[in-house]
């Protein structure tokens, strides 16, 4: 049975007029579109639109029109979890106090006095039923009541059988305690004390099988999971443990956006360096044999032109390959090229900025944003042609470039270390929007039984997916095998041909 499920992990500008002796520094306009041209892109319909729209424009889509949802199915789950967390608790302390408020009636008795002593023989069970107690809401705070960051789409059978198995428990305890305890009402207070303790014992061996089920179950590896992006085909290994589907996507995701970087649309396809030469089969002329020039169109050659339209085109196809090849090599070149002058021309700047400790120079101290002000003209043009060939123009606004530039100036951080963000791949949490991100889980099997050896399963966005294969991890049969130390003795074999 094939599921589609759904959830949800959850200026500056201008001058400034300083005292007389002091440069005016002229700042770049801020403008979210400071990285764009006149160059138009139009390799695909979703490059002209990232490229037109700007990152605040980005942000503001869909704010006013998203409906205010109310989530049944976490709610529900925690108002279950809550009562039936509130029932197992406070049962046992119930169980201790109800016969003091009915006093002793009929055959109540209050037997945990002992005349002559100090110490009552009940003391010490009531003592280790209240820190049974503790330890009890301690765990079962723990383990069921965080704030959960992903909301699954079905239920999770091993925590559902666990609380079900702890309901009946306390039912079968407060039947036996109505029966015996308030019907009958032969029971004393020490061995009403002993039955609630028993209890507290019981909850608390529940509470270690649910940390056993839940996650002890998924520490031992046993499967491998490959995650492929269905773009660009960026992919990454995991080793994880038995455990459902709809978890293990979690375990997919909480990954994801650590281990995987951020996926750009605008570098699917390569900028090709022959845009303006033309590639139609029409230019081809064709010659007869007395050397008239003749077009493509000839009624009296038409099926020998046609062939050698067809055999032009083959050839043209089989050198496609090629022309990839230098593509992607100049490609690289102008990358290189760019990021060699983007950090020559930041290394200059930063020479230029030098942190005051306790000496002051006639120069009048700056600020880190001042400071950021002031260098950031001498890299602005580097840095955006470098962006721009790289095709990250769209990530970046001037006000992060110069916050992140204050930043790296405020912890006396090297060039290298301020270009970290933008020469190098950068992990997709770096560079999240928004904090809440929807994903749509599709599996031919139900979410909530375990992953396989021939588990696949997919994770859709509207932009790219996730295909993640499960595969078994080998069992291994590992021997110890003696090694003789003493058997380590060599001999030189001379050769008058050999330099020993």
């Amino acid at each position: 049975m094939k599921s589609h499920s759904r959830f949800t992990d959850h200026d500056r500008s201008g001058g400034e007029e300083l005292d007389e002796g002091v440069i005016e520094v002229q700042v770049i306009p801020q403008d979210d579109n400071w990285g764009e041209t006149a160059t138009t892109i139009t390799e695909t319909t979703a490059t002209s639109v990232i490229s037109g729209i700007s990152d605040t424009n980005l942000s503001d889509i869909g704010k006013d029109f998203q409906p205010c949802r109310f989530n049944f199915r976490r709610h529900c789950g925690f108002a279950v979890t809550l009562i039936l967390g509130i029932l197992g608790v406070f049962s046992p302390v119930v169980f201790v106090i109800i016969p003091i408020l009915l006093g002793e009636p009929g055959g109540y008795k209050n037997d945990c006095s002992s005349q002559g002593s100090n110490l009552n023989e009940c003391d010490g069970l009531y003592m280790s039923l209240g820190f049974r107690e503790v330890i009890l809401i301690g765990g079962i705070w723990a383990l069921y009541f965080r704030t959960p960051r992903i909301n699954f789409p079905r239920v999770n059978r091993l925590k559902i059988g666990v609380m079900g198995l702890a309901f009946i428990i306390v039912m079968s305890y407060w039947v036996i305690y109505a029966y015996r305890v308030l019907e009958e009402g032969s029971k004393s207070s020490k061995s009403v004390a002993q039955f609630a303790l028993s209890l507290a014992d019981t909850l608390l061996f529940v509470h270690y099988l649910s940390l056993v089920a839940l996650w002890f179950r998924q520490s031992r590896v046993t499967f491998t999971m490959k995650v492929i992006r269905s773009t660009d085909g960026v992919s990454r290994f995991y080793n994880v443990g038995i455990m459902s589907i709809q978890q293990a996507a979690a375990f997919v995701l909480n990954h994801y956006y650590k281990d995987f970087p951020e996926y750009n649309p605008l570098l699917m396809s390569i900028p090709s360096a022959r845009k303006g030469q033309k590639k139609e089969t029409t230019n081809i002329k064709f010659y007869d044999i007395d050397g008239k020039v003749g077009n493509a169109n000839d009624s009296s050659n038409a099926n020998s032109r046609a062939r050698a339209v067809i055999a032009a085109t083959a050839r043209k196809r089989e050198s496609r390959h090629n022309d990839r090849f230098y593509e992607e090599e100049e490609y690289t070149r102008r990358v290189k090229k760019r990021r060699a002058r983007l950090i020559t021309a930041t290394e200059e700047a930063f020479t230029h900025v030098k942190k005051l400790k306790l000496e002051r120079g006639p120069c009048v101290p700056l600020d880190a944003e001042e400071a950021a002000q002031a260098i950031f003209p001498s890299l602005a043009r580097p840095l955006q042609k470098y962006l721009r060939t790289t095709r990250q123009q769209y990530r970046y606004s001037m006000e992060s470039i110069l916050k992140h530039l204050a930043h790296c100036l405020i912890f006396d951080m090297t060039p290298k270390a301020f270009l970290e963000r933008y020469v190098s791949e950068q992990p997709c949490v770096q560079l999240l929007a928004e904090n809440i991100k929807s994903w749509s889980l599709v599996c031919e099997e139900q979410l909530t039984s375990s992953i396989t050896k021939s588990t696949v399963f997919q994770l859709l966005r509207d932009e790219y997916s996730l295909i993640i294969t499960v595969n078994e991890l080998p069992q291994y049969d590992i021997n110890e095998e003696d090694f003789d130390f003493d058997d380590n003795q060599f001999v030189l074999r001379l050769n008058s041909e050999t330099s020993v």
